[in-house]
């Protein structure tokens, strides 16, 4: 894990010291070694994070004659076996990286390289021999790769404050960016919350020459089951394809550790890494509150590995701390408060390892979601053996109690929306604010530069794309495409402020496409979630971790904004600076923070919504820097 740079300009404008002091921005996604690549017409700016080949892989890295040159972030875990593959091919390698193996790859195979990597990457290459730029991003979206096209001049980096240094990009908030996080706590498509600034999608590159500048997928997710097994069958498969992605990803030249959530997929990744590791040693965190608290799920897991345990235990007075520092990590305004405890535990892992393997990815390819009950409920109805009333009946009240902890909008909402009709997207409990109560918070000048903007366009979009598919798959294919690559972009962030690097085994392609193939009423079966990778962990993972309700990083946060938090977050948001931006109403801000306060209203989403907003203002348009520091 590393971060990378970079200028490609046909006029030859080439900045080094910009490149350089966009390199500075990202030291702590590389605090071991630095390097630089500069010809005419291109400048790479690299910051190291020293994982594997710790004596030679610095970068950047060229091939026999330099014409080519790279710079790589992230790992490629199939490397060894593609650089014996290049060796009898007759190329030569100077390092034992995997990022030299993507050189000579290229020179290989192309553009086509990107068919053959398994692993987690962005990376680019510059060709002088053809002028060509090529910007690559994994399948999934595990690396991140963002850009700005300045005519002919692009500029990328790995993270977006690397890219708003630049004193010739004039920073504005890009308001659609806006609307879709009020709307979902999340933002669609390639935009960014910085106008001009754009993400390369996963299972996407880029390609830069005379041209011009194009952007091709190369890998979608497709939904294969011509031919049907046994569930027997996908259970022994999964049981197998995570050991052999596990055991790849443990490949590392520095000290490494496990992330326990307390969670089913967390502690799977662990177990499955029985007798491949010589000592085990787990990180997870808490908050001392009833019902917010796994450490003890965590703890059992960790037990029975004989693990080195490190947990850590979370107040309010601590995250008032570390909120604004934690956005600026974030670039931008991101999803839930689940990061509060990522942050934490991403913190204290990086005290004793330079590498933690976690459990994402679990849910949204095997349909672990509660939200995927409504899918499961729609498809029953139409099996062979049908839904009963009684079955119905006890989805409902499952979905109940499962909303006061996962909140309407994801339980409720977005479900509604994706598996039955479009004209539910009008669904009032869809979104955090939603369209009524974004026209009372956003400004007279916002809600004239955003009319006719839909958030739902990117939505529309993957849902029509798969409109073939079962309710319960085109849920997932569009949670997928745009809910797990926000979780991922967070991971990335909260790992990186403190230079560790995480790894994601469920997320292997491989187990991606295999999660395709699965039957629907496989994947849900009665009112058992996440059915194949439970029954293929039972007997190796506890059956308490196993059979309790699904928590997933659960935060206090209403409690919290009620007591701990709330002057913090009534300050922030109804601060001079905050008034005068202008975005929002503020009578309706204090009206939104009085009656949560009160307990006449749960507003902590909103709140919370509205309070990551104003302190990304305030660190990178009002230039804030020092707000995050602890």
């Amino acid at each position: 894990m590393c971060g990378i740079c970079g200028i490609h300009d046909p006029k030859g404008n080439i900045d080094e010291g910009l490149i350089k002091k966009m390199s500075e921005a990202m030291v702590h996604r590389g605090p071991d070694d630095e390097g630089y690549y500069f010809s005419d017409k291109l400048g790479f700016g690299f910051k190291r994070l020293s994982i594997i080949d710790l004596e030679t892989g610095n970068q950047p890295i060229p091939n026999e004659d330099e014409t080519i040159w790279i710079v790589h972030n992230g790992e490629v875990y199939n490397f060894s076996i593609l650089r014996k593959e290049l060796e009898e091919k007759g190329h030569r390698f100077n390092t034992k990286s995997d990022t030299e193996v993507l050189v000579h790859g290229y020179e290989e195979w192309g553009e086509d390289i990107v068919h053959k990597l398994n692993g987690m990457y962005a990376f680019v290459i510059w060709d002088s021999r053809s002028e060509k730029l090529f910007m690559v991003r994994d399948r999934l979206g595990i690396k991140p790769l963002y850009y700005r096209l300045d005519g002919d001049r692009l500029v990328f980096a790995s993270e977006i404050k690397a890219l708003v240094v630049d004193s010739s990009y004039e920073k504005e908030v890009d308001l659609r960016a806006l609307v879709d996080y009020l709307t979902f706590q999340n933002v669609f498509g390639t935009k960014t919350f910085f106008k001009g600034i754009r993400k390369l999608l996963p299972g996407h590159y880029a390609i830069m020459d005379s041209n011009g500048f194009r952007v091709k997928e190369y890998w979608d997710l497709e939904f294969d089951k011509a031919q049907q097994k046994e569930e027997d069958y996908y259970i022994e498969k999964y049981r197998g394809m995570l050991k052999e992605s596990v055991a790849m990803e443990l490949i590392c030249d520095v000290p490494l550790g496990f992330q326990l959530s307390g969670g089913m997929d967390s502690s799977s990744v662990a177990v499955s890494a029985k007798g491949l590791v010589d000592k085990f040693v787990t990180f997870s965190g808490s908050f001392p509150i009833e019902g917010f608290d796994e450490t003890p799920f965590a703890h059992q897991v960790a037990k029975s590995l004989n693990a080195e345990e490190h947990r850590i235990s979370l107040q309010p007075e601590q995250v008032k701390g570390m909120l604004a520092k934690m956005v600026y990590h974030l670039d931008e305004p991101r999803v839930g408060p689940g990061s509060i405890p990522q942050y934490y535990v991403a913190k204290l892992a990086s005290q004793h390892v330079k590498v933690v393997l976690t459990g994402h990815g679990g849910d949204e390819l095997f349909a672990g979601y509660p939200a995927y009950l409504y899918a499961h409920l729609k498809e029953t109805t139409r099996s062979k053996w049908g839904g009963s009333g009684r079955e119905m009946l006890q989805v409902l009240k499952d979905l109940k109690s499962r909303t006061a902890s996962e909140g309407w909008r994801r339980t409720i909402g977005l479900p509604l929306y994706t598996v039955f009709t479009p004209d539910l997207s009008r669904y009032a409990r869809e979104a955090v604010f939603d369209s009524d109560e974004q026209k009372t918070l956003l400004s007279p000048n916002v809600r004239k530069d955003v009319k006719g903007y839909s958030t739902r366009e990117i939505l529309d979009s993957y849902r029509e794309k798969k409109k073939d598919l079962t309710s319960l798959e085109r849920l997932q294919y569009i949670d997928i495409k745009t809910y797990l690559p926000s979780l991922l972009d967070n991971e990335d962030r909260l790992c990186m402020a403190f230079s560790l690097e995480s790894r994601v085994p469920i997320l292997d392609h491989n187990i991606a496409e295999f999660s395709a193939t699965i039957p629907s009423l496989l994947k849900v079966k009665g009112m058992t979630l996440k059915n194949i990778p439970r029954k293929a962990v039972k007997g190796l993972v506890p059956d308490e971790v196993i059979e309790h309700k699904k928590m997933g990083f659960p935060v206090p946060l209403a409690e919290w904004l009620r007591n701990g938090l709330g002057d913090y977050a009534r300050d922030i948001l109804l601060s001079p600076s905050a008034q005068k931006r202008g975005f929002f109403d503020i009578e309706y801000v204090k009206r939104l923070l009085d009656e949560h306060r009160g307990g006449s209203a749960d507003h902590s989403e909103k709140i919370w919504c509205l309070l990551n907003f104003e302190l990304w203002n305030t660190i990178f348009f009002d230039g804030d820097i020092n707000a995050v520091h602890e």
